[in-house]
């Protein structure tokens, strides 16, 4: 999805998500201090210590022995954030429903920009992260999901989707039952000029959008010509999912 958030709050049994917790993370994330979170970086490693301490924070535990699922991206070493809360039917928790974002962003700049060399990355993708994160306090705190759900949270996506295809080859080699991923994208700036609130890059390879709409009641998901134009679906961490596990 890419999307626009306007400034809210969301609140179910007594847990109230608010959109100043949502800035607090976003603003941690896209900070000088981790200088563009690039991959390899002191920032990108701050970063992660960061989700895991919220992911934890949030009674989801590690999908592995710890959160962090390590790679190779370029010589470097780089790492995928991942939590898990395992699904309350005993029969559709063996299905597991991914709820992604790549937290990684280009961090510095050879040529400076209004003497600032520093890609920091509010919009792409700390916005993204943020969404990931308050949808696993969400469920963390009342775990009524039926579907177990990882919540992942890519790295080396600036490099070529190289977390989600390392994430995406592991997963089909351990055998997961993977139900569907559902992967946020640059939702930090409002729409102005149409009537929805985000759009899905494969709004017409699947009944999602019509099924959110379905449930909230309005058209909250919508169609993109650009997305299709430039075929936006390849270009994000949903896709090495698409291809190896076709969803």
């Amino acid at each position: 999805f890419i999307a626009a958030c306007k400034s809210s709050s969301v609140s179910n049994k007594g847990l109230t998500i608010t959109s100043s917790e949502i800035k607090e993370t976003v603003s941690y994330l896209a900070s000088d201090d981790q200088m563009g979170r690039g991959t390899g970086s002191e920032g990108i490693d701050s970063s992660a210590t960061y989700i895991e301490k919220q992911l934890k924070s949030y009674e989801i535990k590690p999908y592995y022995k710890t959160y962090r699922d390590y790679f190779k991206a370029n010589e470097m070493d780089a790492y995928n954030v991942i939590g898990f809360l395992e699904g309350s039917d005993a029969d559709l928790k063996k299905e597991v429903i991914i709820i992604g974002a790549h937290y990684d962003h280009i961090g510095t700049r050879a040529k400076m920009v209004d003497n600032d060399s520093i890609g920091n990355g509010a919009n792409d993708n700390a916005a993204g992260t943020s969404a990931v994160l308050a949808m696993a306090r969400y469920f963390g705190t009342n775990k009524n999901n039926k579907r177990s759900l990882m919540f992942v949270l890519f790295s080396a996506e600036e490099l070529g989707l190289l977390g989600s295809k390392h994430l995406a080859k592991k997963l089909k080699d351990e055998g997961i039952n993977l139900y569907t991923v559902v992967n946020i994208e640059m939702i930090g700036v409002p729409f102005e000029d149409r009537d929805y609130v985000a759009f899905a890059t494969g709004y017409d390879m699947s009944n999602m959008a019509i099924k959110i709409n379905e449930y909230l009641g309005s058209n909250f998901i919508g169609f993109s010509e650009i997305a299709k134009q430039y075929n936006l679906f390849k270009a994000s961490d949903n896709y090495p999912f698409y291809k190896l596990f076709k969803l």
